[in-house]
């Protein structure tokens, strides 16, 4: 069984990769900062495209320091249900690091949605206004397309891969959930669910996950390893000392609807094991490790209805993915706000299974019903050099 399962936060190993997750965060948030200084200074004449691609690549890297940011905030400080208003973590944004300030939750916060919000009308010259088709699932995610539309610049191509508009735009809801801004985010995974090209809607859901295992419609911002494969392959090995096991019953609840249960899920002895990342290079999604998806979106508003006491609408936001997996037979339905987080949780694991997203939404929560144990923040490490 894995070390962290066990919840052994003080082991050696596991300290060292928590030490090792502050550590090469604010090395890439560093990448960041080097990158804004010169992008931020430069003459649009010296891109090929001139201001949307300089300006393309100062707000992906604004964006990405963000997300770093907010990570390391989601691992080494308490969420917003427990604040207590204390300085957890610095918010780095200058190259070279002269010095470093640690802030509360609520200035860091500030920070990341004010770098946000830039990075937004940054790339949107790009994926909103010139070449919202590239946006497509074809072009977003593959790098395919009719000839004439596709990029003829391969740094172009696969904005699924990149802090596209979209991207953005859902980090912007994800961070505002977080920050219990629930107006906010509603609005924000709202547009993501709505965007659309020539009537054709950008997010949706694959038919068969059969098919595409990562439902690559679904996804608004992933990241690749070509190593993926081989990375995963022994946490699902018979005879290796850690192992990323669980069992299908407590998670998809005995469905005969549910795709889920059925294709992302495989048997070692009497437990199960996520097959997400175990596809060969001729599969499609093989190399995709999904960070954001359209499913989010749909449970963020779902939520927004259900902090305002409509859990009609509330049941509506989670049925779009439920029956969009399968599950058609009957309907979500909540009779309060903490049966609505219990129901919640339940379908996140169901679709975000070795995805990583589920340990922070039990934080967000400060729900401990999976163990006493658990440890919802991280001990900084004892070099805290950034």
């Amino acid at each position: 069984m894995l070390k962290q399962l066990p919840y052994k936060y003080d082991d050696t190993d596991v300290k060292s990769i928590i030490s090792g997750l502050w550590t090469e965060s604010y090395n890439a948030i560093a990448g960041c900062n080097k990158l804004i200084s010169m992008v931020s200074e430069a003459d649009p004449a010296l891109f090929v495209e001139n201001e949307m691609e300089r300006d393309l690549v100062w707000g992906e890297a604004l964006a990405l320091r963000a997300l770093f940011h907010f990570d390391i905030l989601r691992m080494f400080a308490p969420s917003m249900e427990v604040n207590d208003g204390k300085s957890y973590i610095p918010y780095v944004d200058s190259y070279p690091v002269i010095s470093t300030a640690y802030y509360s939750n609520a200035d860091i916060l500030k920070k990341i949605e004010a770098d946000l919000l830039k990075a937004q009308k940054l790339v949107a010259k790009c994926d909103v206004e010139k070449h919202p088709v590239w946006m497509e699932t074809e072009y977003r995610m593959f790098g395919k397309g009719l000839a004439g539309e596709l990029p003829e610049e391969v740094f172009f191509a696969f904005r699924g891969f990149r802090m596209n508009y979209y991207a953005v735009t859902a980090l912007l809801a994800r961070v505002y959930m977080w920050e219990k801004e629930y107006k906010k985010a509603f609005d924000c995974a709202d547009e993501v669910t709505k965007a659309s090209n020539n009537k054709k809607t950008l997010f949706g859901f694959t038919e068969t996950l059969s098919g595409d295992m990562k439902d690559c419609t679904n996804l608004i911002f992933s990241v690749n390893s070509e190593t993926l494969l081989d990375d995963y392959k022994p946490f699902v090995t018979s005879g290796n000392d850690n192992l990323f096991l669980f069992n299908v019953e407590d998670i998809y609840e005995g469905s005969s609807e549910d795709q889920r249960g059925k294709v992302w899920v495989s048997n070692l002895g009497s437990l199960q094991y996520s097959k997400k990342y175990l596809l060969e290079e001729s599969e499609t999604g093989y190399d995709v490790i999904p960070v954001l998806r359209l499913s989010e979106m749909y449970y963020i508003m779902a939520e927004y209805y259900a902090q305002n006491g409509n859990f009609t609408e509330a049941g509506k936001m989670v049925d779009k993915v439920r029956s969009a997996r399968g599950l058609i037979s009957s309907s979500s339905n909540f009779s309060s706000m903490e049966d609505f987080r219990r129901k919640l949780l339940k379908e996140m694991r169901k679709e975000f299974v070795g995805e990583g997203q589920l340990y922070f939404q039990y934080k967000r929560f400060n729900d401990k019903s999976l163990s006493d144990n658990v440890k919802f923040v991280f001990d900084l490490p004892e070099n805290e050099d950034i």
